[in-house]
């Protein structure tokens, strides 16, 4: 492939890594570089010295500023809020009938009326009854 066809691809980022290879050492060995090609030397050095920077990269680094403690308090302060939370929101049962809850306040006013009535008419055969034991005649 020629020279400057290679130059060409490698300003538009379609060279191969061997190609890289033979254009930088054709641009090492050549001493009257053009305008094109002092650029294309400029990048690969400056593509040279970043693949050779090092950066320290450490994958667990400490918590600065909080400690492992105030982290663990503010985690059981949020569950704590959120079991409140639900705790008051579970519905509530208003009446107990035959061991089963009643959460409508309406069903357990029917129920309550249905009781009360029961209660008045055994009351009104006690009294009856009672009439009947007492009458003089």
């Amino acid at each position: 492939m020629e020279y400057n066809d290679i130059l060409q691809r490698y300003f538009q980022a379609q060279t191969t890594p061997a190609e890289e290879q033979q254009l930088a050492s054709a641009l090492a060995e050549k001493q009257n570089l053009t305008s094109e090609e002092r650029v294309a030397k400029a990048m690969m050095a400056a593509a040279e010295a970043q693949r050779e920077k090092r950066v320290a990269v450490s994958l667990r680094q400490p918590m600065q500023g909080v400690s492992r403690w105030k982290v663990a308090v503010a985690a059981v302060a949020c569950v704590c809020v959120i079991v409140t939370i639900a705790w008051n929101l579970r519905p509530t049962a208003y009446c107990y009938i035959n061991g089963r809850p009643i959460y409508s306040i309406d069903e357990a006013r029917r129920y309550a009326e249905g009781m009360f009535n029961d209660l008045a008419m055994a009351d009104i055969k006690q009294v009856n009854s009672l009439e009947e034991l007492f009458t003089l005649e």
